[in-house]
């Protein structure tokens, strides 16, 4: 048993996978690089349902760049450098667009910053990149919108990530996020056949919606969560931007099209 990394109820073991578990066996639907011989163990939380590994706890950054985030990570995660960095840009553009001049936004765990690239060539005034691996030179100011697509699921330390990440969102900002909720049932048919748990991918962190609002609710954060893959953590005074897809109690939200979450990483 531990303790849980977003709560800090009791969790259990549910299961386990070997580290070179990837996207290059999702894609070819059988297993292509050789088992690393690593075990890596999940937990799940009893209480608010997040599932997670201690195994890389005590990694420095030097240990991921190394053994994840290196020249090798693109064949696991082709969408990187493509069609994720564009379908992201797309959905921003086709719900914000009428406000990118007055959106200051950052992208955060950005990868090459492609996705800000594409915005500021399409007339958002104010973007910028973060990622602790590939772009470190940290913004020094605030935003009113930050994204970050498909880094929940990589960090070891959610609390850490989120306060990181709340110290860049001004007063009136909001964060808009995709990673891929966890259900009982995904640990219940086997963490090790469920393709989003790929540990050489670096996806070592799986949440659900009473997992994601234990975490909000350390930094007085709300959240809404659009669908499996889509969410938001706000202020009590929700960000301009976000206002629109914040139904009213009771109703129901009118959903942005994306697929952010959904694909490789």
């Amino acid at each position: 048993m531990t303790a849980c990394k977003c709560c800090g109820q009791t969790s259990t073991l549910a299961g386990l996978v070997d580290f070179s578990r990837c996207g290059a066996d999702v894609h070819a639907g059988k297993k292509i690089d050789p088992y690393a011989g690593w075990p890596v163990y999940f937990y799940r939380c009893g209480s608010c349902g997040f599932t997670f590994t201690r195994a890389l706890d005590k990694w420095r950054t030097e240990d991921f760049a190394a053994h994840i985030y290196n020249d090798d990570y693109v064949r696991h995660d082709p969408d990187y450098l493509g069609s994720r960095p564009q379908s992201n840009a797309d959905m921003i553009m086709n719900n914000m667009g009428r406000m990118k001049e007055q959106i200051s936004l950052l992208d955060y765990g950005s990868g090459m910053g492609m996705m800000t690239e594409i915005l500021g060539k399409n007339g958002f005034a104010s973007v910028a990149s973060f990622d602790p691996f590939s772009s470190t030179q940290r913004p020094e100011r605030q935003f009113n919108m930050v994204t970050c697509f498909e880094v929940f699921e990589h960090v070891h330390d959610p609390l850490d990530l989120v306060k990181d990440i709340n110290s860049f969102l001004s007063p009136d900002g909001a964060l808009l996020f995709s990673t891929l909720l966890c259900p009982q049932q995904i640990v219940d048919d086997g963490l090790h056949n469920w393709w989003y748990c790929a540990p050489r991918n670096g996806h070592i962190s799986f949440y659900t919606l009473p997992a994601l609002t234990a975490l909000a609710t350390h930094f007085a954060l709300r959240v809404h969560s659009f669908n499996d893959g889509l969410h938001a953590m706000y202020r009590p005074h929700v960000a301009e931007w976000l206002k629109p897809f914040i139904p009213a109690q009771d109703e129901v939200p009118e959903l942005p099209s994306a697929t952010a979450g959904h694909g490789q990483s």
